[in-house]
């Protein structure tokens, strides 16, 4: 008799190992109950929390008394404290054991016990880096997706938040949580969402940037159709104005659908001021745009085609300057632009101290050397160094790449038609932008088309008492905010 069951037990056991096979970091612990009972634990070492199970876990099991008592309602009774199910479902066990839980076998149970014991992340939340803030929260998203949905939990305590959970990846079974508010969300935006989060066919799914690239609308735009973030404000403020939040297990960034080519110049900070300063700085920063995108364009197709449009004294100056350089100034910007792109990738690359020194001193130095070697001017090296500096002030990083590519692109059409071949190329981008839509949005709305009610929030920053219509192309029934004017003494 004795037999037969640690065979059936070996059996079950054996079930597992057929499907880890070469997984040296599965561990099995046969075990024997007090009252004589025979059993296993099997579970992965790394992802399930190995102080748990030998402290709490393992002890508790070791104490089960009679065979009878051995049901999944004991089993609950024995562990309130964690997350218990039984299955005999292969699929749901082997990706249990994946997902950091235990599995513990009874010889006189038919079921396989899945015992929550997940390893928590070792990092801690820590300050946004790819959005910095000055009065904003200071805590960012980790690397697990559960940590993150309590840090949303932690702002938006409504039953109306809803979380839904899916598996994408055959071989990284990757856990994408969904994030909504009921009532609020956009439906067409949202079954959207499932729909291409449900289509999805690949091996693995390791980075919330890689699911941007799977789920965007055209794969081929060099404009950003989703924005990522790392702070927990700027999540909270997109699921109340009615989008998606998509969250990816192991990334500490977060997805959020809809994205709009103006919200680029939009920053959370711009609410933490008072309205007109926040209204100045999106001026500013829709001027430090323009400047960053038109401005070398504009340099060159003045320099090489309608000089005639320079102010005479102006003209002279940088005719004088220009006098020893023998490149033409389209040559002189792509080749100061390699220059600059090379100083901010190895300012990144580098420790940031010394990223930081390298990219100061290294532009100073070598500009000015090669305005003293004649190889560029001085009012090449000005006009490049304001670009750069006014590129700096796009607050979404992806959309500064794409920037930086639109004007590089401009640079080229100017140098070659001039103002028609720089009016043609923006022809062509405003013509592009007008065909994106980022799931189901139009990408330049609230301007094409044109919702005059989304213009209160664009560039200039109304009172907050006044700010109480959600962007009517999101919210799905409530576009009103709660609100209630302040009644005064």
């Amino acid at each position: 008799m004795h037999k037969s069951i640690l065979k059936t037990i070996e059996e079950k056991i054996e079930t597992i190992l057929d499907e880890l096979k070469n997984c040296n970091d599965l561990y099995v612990r046969r075990f024997r109950t007090i009252s004589g009972q025979n059993g296993a634990l099997l579970f992965i070492q790394g992802i399930s929390d190995e102080k748990e199970i030998n402290e709490n876990i393992f002890p508790q099991i070791l104490r089960i008394g009679k065979e009878e008592k051995i049901t999944e309602a004991f089993l609950l009774e024995t562990f309130p404290y964690c997350q218990l199910k039984t299955s005999s479902t292969k699929n749901e066990i082997i990706d249990g054991i994946l997902t950091g839980n235990i599995v513990i076998v009874f010889e006189k149970l038919d079921t396989f016990c899945l015992l929550n014991a997940e390893k928590k992340p070792d990092r801690s939340p820590e300050s946004p880096i790819i959005e910095t803030t000055i009065k904003g929260t200071k805590e960012g998203f980790v690397d697990s997706s559960s940590v993150n949905v309590s840090i949303i939990r932690k702002y938006l305590k409504s039953p109306k938040l809803q979380i839904q959970d899916m598996k994408i990846g055959s071989l990284s079974q990757t856990k994408v949580t969904v994030l909504f508010i009921d009532g609020i969300v956009n439906q067409d935006v949202l079954e959207e969402v499932r729909q291409r989060l449900t289509s999805i066919e690949t091996d693995k799914m390791i980075s919330a940037s890689e699911l941007e690239q799977w789920t965007e609308d055209n794969m081929w735009s060099i404009f950003p159709l989703v924005r990522l973030s790392d702070r927990p404000d700027v999540a909270v403020e997109s699921l109340n104005s009615g989008k998606v939040i998509l969250f990816v297990d192991n990334s500490p960034l977060v997805l959020l659908v809809p994205f709009t080519f103006f919200e680029s110049l939009q920053n959370m900070d711009d609410y933490y001021e008072k309205w007109y300063v926040g209204s100045m700085v999106r001026i500013v920063r829709l001027i430090a745009m323009l400047i960053s995108i038109f401005l070398p364009s504009l340099y060159v197709a003045l320099i090489h085609f309608n000089p005639e449009l320079i102010p005479s004294d102006l003209l002279v100056a940088i005719a004088h300057t220009r006098v020893k350089v023998p490149f033409p100034a389209i040559w002189e910007l792509l080749l100061m632009e390699l220059m600059i792109e090379i100083f901010r990738e190895a300012g990144v690359r580098l420790p940031k101290p010394l990223g930081q020194t390298v990219g100061i001193v290294g532009g100073i130095v070598i500009g000015e050397a090669a305005v003293q070697a004649n190889i560029v001017g001085p009012i090449t090296l000005i006009v490049v160094g304001i670009t750069a500096m006014a590129s700096f002030s796009t607050p979404h990083y992806s959309m500064a790449f794409s920037f930086r590519l639109l004007r590089l692109l401009l640079i080229i059409g100017a140098g070659f038609f001039g103002l028609f071949g720089l009016i043609l190329g923006f022809s062509f981008v405003l013509l592009h932008l007008s065909s994106l839509k980022s799931f189901g949005v139009p990408y330049l709305v609230p301007f094409a088309p044109t919702k005059f009610r989304n213009w209160i929030d664009l560039f200039i920053l109304f009172p907050i008492r006044y700010r109480t219509m959600r962007p009517t192309y999101l919210a799905d029934k409530k576009k009103q905010r709660k609100w209630k004017p302040l009644k005064r003494g």
